[in-house]
C-alpha cells in the first residue's frame, strides 16, 4: 500500500478589543488588538507492507516521508517567521496469536506533533495584572520514538488490554515564565531538551450485568524531563497517574443512563508543575417513540474541574490556582427523520454546550 497526502491549514485570527465611555464611542486599543495569519502545508509520501509468517505471526512495516512548510505572520506588528523541514517516520508492528482469544503485539513508531499555529503567534495577550502570555514563532515540533508491548484478550463481550511502553520525546512542549519587570510574568511555550515516559496502561470493557456495561482505563507512568538550556529550569522527574471510567446502564428498553468520569494527573514543567483535576458527567435518554427521544445531560456535576500551576525558579516563585466553572445542564428533544427509525448512539457529548440562545 502506498500513497500521497496533502494537508493545508490556513488559520486566520483577528482579535479586536475596544474601550470607551459608551457603546457608540468605543475605540480599538492597539496594544491589545491583533491580527494573525498562518499557512501550514505538509506533503507526505507513505508506504506500508504487511505479511503473515505462518498461522500465528504477522508483521507490518511502514515509512512516511513528510515535507512541511510553515509560515506565520503577526500582521499587526509586522513580525514574520517560517519553518521548512523534511522528516522520515518509520513504523514496525509484530503480532503473535497466543490462542483464539489472546494476542501479543509489539511495535515501534516515530511520531510528530506540530505546534498549533496560534502557539507560534508572538502577540502578547493580557491575562491579569501580573500575567501575560504569548506564542513562540521559533517553537519546533516535538518528535517521539515510541516502543510498546501489548497483551490483549477478547472473551465474548469482554475486552482486556495491558500495554507497557517507553516513549522518548525530543523538543517536547513546555510552558516557560519570564519576569519582564515589576513582578509581571510572560509565559510562552518552549522546547524541552527531552522527555521520557515509562509506564503501563490497563484497559478493560465489558458487561457487569445484562443491562450494565463498563469501560475503564488507568495509566501509571514515570516521567523525566531534560530542561537544559531553559532559564530558571531544572531537570525533573516524578510518577504520574491518570484514569477514566464510564458506566452505561440500559435501565429499560426505553431508558439509557451514562455516568462518565476521568482524572488527569499532574504534569511536569521545566520550571515547576501543573496540577490537574477530574470531572464527572451524567447523561439520560428516554425513548418516547421510534423517532423522538428526550435527552438530559449534566456536565461536571461535582464542579471539580480546575487545577493549579506552580513556577519555582531561583528568581521567582508563583502559584496560580484555576477554578473553572464548567458545570452545565441541558434538556432537549431529539427527532430523527429522513431514513426511518434509527437506533440512538449509546453515548453523550459532554464536550460542548448546546447551541441556541
Amino acid at each position: 500500500r502506498a500513497g500521497y497526502e496533502l494537508s493545508l491549514n490556513r488559520p486566520d485570527q483577528d482579535v479586536v478589543l475596544r474601550r470607551g465611555p459608551s457603546e457608540a464611542a468605543l475605540a480599538p486599543v492597539p496594544g491589545l488588538s491583533n491580527r494573525f495569519e498562518a499557512e501550514q502545508t505538509v506533503h507526505a509520501l507513505y508506504t506500508t507492507y504487511e505479511r503473515p509468517f505462518g498461522e500465528k505471526l504477522s508483521a507490518q512495516f511502514g515509512l512516511r516521508l513528510e515535507q512541511a512548510e510553515i509560515e506565520v505572520e503577526d500582521v499587526t506588528n509586522a513580525v514574520r517567521a517560517s519553518q521548512d523541514y523534511f522528516r522520515a517516520y518509520p513504523t514496525g508492528h509484530l503480532q503473535y496469536k497466543l490462542t483464539d482469544t489472546q494476542t501479543l503485539r509489539a511495535s515501534y513508531s516515530r511520531r510528530i506533533q506540530r505546534p498549533q499555529p496560534t502557539q507560534l503567534n508572538p502577540f502578547v495577550s493580557y491575562g491579569d495584572p501580573l500575567n501575560l502570555r504569548s506564542g513562540n514563532p521559533n517553537l519546533e515540533p516535538q518528535e517521539t520514538d515510541s516502543f510498546e508491548a501489548m497483551w490483549q484478550m477478547r472473551q465474548g463481550q469482554n475486552f482486556y488490554q495491558a500495554t507497557a511502553y517507553y516513549r522518548d520525546t525530543t523538543k517536547a512542549f513546555t510552558d516557560v515564565a519570564v519576569d519582564v519587570g515589576g513582578g509581571i510574568l510572560l509565559t510562552r511555550p518552549e522546547n524541552l531538551g527531552a522527555r521520557r515516559d515509562l509506564g503501563v496502561e490497563l484497559t478493560a470493557s465489558g458487561r457487569l450485568h445484562p443491562t450494565l456495561r463498563y469501560n475503564a482505563s488507568i495509566n501509571a507512568f514515570r516521567q523525566e524531563i531534560d530542561a537544559s538550556g531553559i532559564p530558571g529550569a531544572r531537570d525533573r522527574e516524578g510518577e504520574m497517574l491518570t484514569g477514566r471510567l464510564s458506566l452505561n446502564w440500559q435501565a429499560t428498553p426505553k431508558d439509557f443512563v451514562q455516568v462518565m468520569g476521568f482524572w488527569q494527573g499532574d504534569q511536569l514543567l521545566a520550571q515547576g508543575t501543573r496540577e490537574s483535576g477530574g470531572m464527572v458527567n451524567l447523561g439520560y435518554r428516554r425513548k418516547l417513540n421510534d423517532t423522538l427521544s428526550l435527552q438530559f445531560t449534566a456536565r461536571d456535576i461535582l464542579n471539580s474541574f480546575g487545577g493549579a500551576t506552580t513556577y519555582d525558579t531561583p528568581l521567582f516563585r508563583e502559584r496560580s490556582d484555576q477554578d473553572i466553572n464548567l458545570r452545565a445542564f441541558y434538556l432537549g428533544l431529539t427527532w430523527s427523520f429522513g431514513g426511518g427509525p434509527r437506533r440512538q448512539p449509546e453515548q453523550f457529548d459532554f464536550s460542548t454546550g448546546p447551541t441556541g440562545g
